[in-house]
C-alpha cells in the first residue's frame, strides 16, 4: 500500500539527518524541481481556470502564500496573472481578484517597484501602451448587451472601488491615464458615473492633457455618439449645473451645442439637451446662449420658449444680457445701431455688468471698438453714473474693472 505524501514529509522531516548526504541531496533536487512546477502549475491556475463564480479570496491567498512566484508567471502572449484576470474567456471571469493580487503583488513586488502590483505594468502587445488600470476602466464586451453587458460593467467597478480603497487607485489617475475619457461609453456607463463623481472636475478639463469630454463625445467618430453626449451632459448637469454641465464650452472657436447640432441634428440633440436640462428646471439657457452661442439662441428658443421669461443668477433679464452682450462685442455702433441704444431701458442703461464691473457706457468705451457717440448718449441718460465710477475706483473696484477690461473682446 503506498504511503501518502503528508506521512511521507512527516516522516522525511523526522529521518533527514539518518539518510545518507546523497540520498538527501537527490531528494532535495527533485522537490526544488516538484516546487518549481507546482508553482508553474499555480501560476497556469491563476491565467487559465480562476473563476469568480467558483473560486474564493481564501484560496487565491492560499495559492499565492504557497507559490509566491505564480504572481509574477507570465503566459504564453506575456501576461501578468493580474493582466489575464482582466479579460473574460469563455464565460468565465476572474476579474474580482484584481484587488487581492494587485495587493499581493505589492507586498511580493510585481512587476517592479512603484507599480502597483502590476496594476501599471502595460499590456502585452496593446497598440496604445495602455497599463491594467487604463483597460480595466475602459473594456467593453463587443456585442453583448442588456444583463451580460450591465455584470460585465457592474464588475469593473466595484473593482475599481475596492482598489480605491487599498489607495492602489488614486485620484491623480483619472487626469494621467484619461480614465473618464477611457470609460465614456454606454457599456461603462458605472464606472463612468465612479470617475465623475470621485473627480468631477475631469468634466470641465481645464489645465487638463485631454479634450472636455463633451467634445470628445459628440466629436467621436464611432457609434452610440448620441448615448456619449447625454452620458457626459447628464453628469456635467450634476455637477456644474451653474455652467449647464459645459454645453456651451468650446474647442476651436465652436461650442459643445453648436457641435452636437451639426454632427447628430438639431432635433435629436435638443431632444438630449431637454432630457437633461428639463425646460421645467427653469435654467437660463438662454442667457447661456447668447453670452457663449448667440447663433443659437433662435434654435434654442423653440425648444424653451419660456426661458425668455427667466432671470440669471444676476437677477438679469434677457434683453439686458442680450443689451450687455452687444455692447461688449462691438457689434452695435450709435451711428449705425441708434434705436438699439435708444430703445434700452433705464435697468439696462444704468446696471452694471456683472461680469466685468463695468456699466453700459464703459462698454462701449473700451477697447478698440470705442464709440464716443454711444458713450455721450449712454451717460446722458444718467450723468450720475460718472460718479459711481469714480466712488468703485476709490474703494479698489476700479483695479478689478481695469483688468476685467483687459478680457474684454
Amino acid at each position: 500500500m503506498s504511503q501518502s505524501v503528508d506521512d511521507f514529509f512527516t516522516q522525511l522531516q523526522q529521518s533527514r539527518e539518518k539518510v545518507p548526504k546523497k540520498v538527501t541531496s537527490k531528494i532535495n533536487e527533485i522537490a526544488r524541481k516538484a516546487i518549481e512546477d507546482m508553482s508553474k502549475a499555480a501560476g497556469k491556475f491563476l491565467h487559465e481556470d480562476l473563476d469568480d463564480d467558483k473560486h474564493t479570496e481564501e484560496q487565491v491567498k492560499a495559492i499565492i502564500e504557497l507559490f509566491p512566484e505564480s504572481l509574477s508567471q507570465e503566459d504564453e502572449k506575456g501576461y501578468l496573472p493580474i493582466q489575464s484576470a482582466l479579460f473574460t474567456v469563455s464565460g468565465r471571469s476572474s476579474v474580482t481578484f484584481v484587488p487581492l493580487m494587485a495587493r499581493e503583488g505589492c507586498r511580493l513586488g510585481v512587476g517592479g517597484e512603484e507599480n502597483r502590483g502590476g496594476l501599471l505594468s502595460v499590456m502585452p502587445a496593446d497598440l496604445n501602451q495602455m497599463n491594467a488600470i487604463e483597460w480595466l476602466s475602459g473594456a467593453s464586451r463587443a456585442g453583448e448587451k442588456g444583463p451580460a453587458s450591465d455584470d460585465f460593467d457592474r464588475k469593473r467597478a466595484q473593482v475599481l472601488e475596492k482598489l480605491r480603497d487599498l489607495n492602489l487607485l488614486k485620484k491623480a489617475d483619472i487626469e494621467e491615464y484619461g480614465l473618464v475619457h477611457n470609460a465614456l461609453h454606454p457599456k461603462s456607463q458605472r464606472r463612468f458615473d465612479f470617475f465623475t463623481s470621485w473627480d468631477p472636475a475631469a468634466l470641465e478639463g481645464r489645465d487638463s492633457q485631454w479634450m472636455k469630454p463633451i467634445h470628445r463625445a459628440i466629436r467621436s467618430d464611432r457609434e452610440e455618439k448620441e448615448e456619449k453626449f447625454e452620458m457626459v451632459l447628464k453628469a456635467g448637469m450634476e455637477y456644474f449645473p451653474e455652467r449647464l454641465g459645459f454645453l456651451f464650452c468650446k474647442k476651436d472657436g465652436i461650442s459643445a451645442c453648436k457641435k452636437a447640432f451639426d454632427e447628430i441634428g438639431v432635433d435629436k440633440a435638443m431632444k438630449i439637451i431637454r432630457t437633461c436640462i428639463p425646460p421645467s428646471d427653469d435654467h437660463p439657457i438662454l442667457h447661456h446662449a447668447i453670452r457663449h452661442a448667440p447663433d443659437l439662441e433662435n434654435d434654442i428658443a423653440q425648444y424653451y420658449p419660456d426661458a425668455v421669461f427667466l432671470r440669471d443668477t444676476n437677477n438679469h433679464t434677457l434683453s439686458q444680457v442680450e443689451f450687455y452682450m452687444n455692447l461688449r462685442r462691438g457689434k452695435r455702433t450709435f451711428k449705425n445701431n441708434s434705436c438699439f441704444f435708444i430703445k434700452a431701458t433705464d435697468a439696462q442703461v444704468n446696471t452694471m455688468h456683472p461680469e466685468t464691473g463695468l456699466y453700459p457706457f464703459m462698454l462701449a468705451a473700451v477697447g478698440n471698438k470705442s464709440d464716443l457717440a454711444a458713450v455721450y448718449y449712454l451717460l446722458s441718460r444718467n450723468p450720475k453714473l460718472v460718479g459711481h465710477g469714480e466712488n468703485k475706483d476709490s474703494d479698489g473696484a476700479g483695479s478689478s474693472r481695469k483688468r476685467q477690461r483687459e478680457d474684454i473682446d
